[in-house]
């Protein structure tokens, strides 16, 4: 399974990546948002485990624009900076499949991915 892990935090990008990796997967990673088009374009993701606060590029923007451009890929959301009724609203009819509140747990995120990986 081929993931997208995208967070503007380079410590963050590198544990989740190993943690991931760990468990299998293969991993692309993306700092912003401008980065996470890029990939998406380069190649075909399984999943993206996407953060909402990046520059360039949110990921709100980033859900928008894929929606707008018919992508499938699953997301898992990872915020800390916005409140929780700025994140409902803002995600209201875009595809997420989780969001997590940072700082996620290494043993939460695996387990969110695992849940996803049996579903496809």
């Amino acid at each position: 399974m081929r993931i997208l892990l995208a967070d503007d935090e380079p410590q963050i990008r590198r544990l989740y990546r190993e943690m991931l990796e760990g468990n299998g997967y293969e991993v692309t990673v993306a700092g912003d948002g401008t980065e996470v088009m890029e990939r998406i374009a380069e190649g075909d993701h399984d999943l993206m485990v996407l953060d909402l606060y990046m520059p360039k590029m949110d990921g709100f923007e980033v859900l928008e624009a894929l929606q707008a451009e018919e992508q499938q890929v699953p997301v898992i959301v990872m915020t800390g900076h916005f409140p929780d009724y700025v994140v409902t609203e803002r995600l209201r009819g875009l595809e997420v499949v989780e969001v997590l509140r940072k700082p996620v747990m290494i043993s939460t995120l695996i387990n969110v991915v695992n849940r996803v990986a049996e579903k496809r």
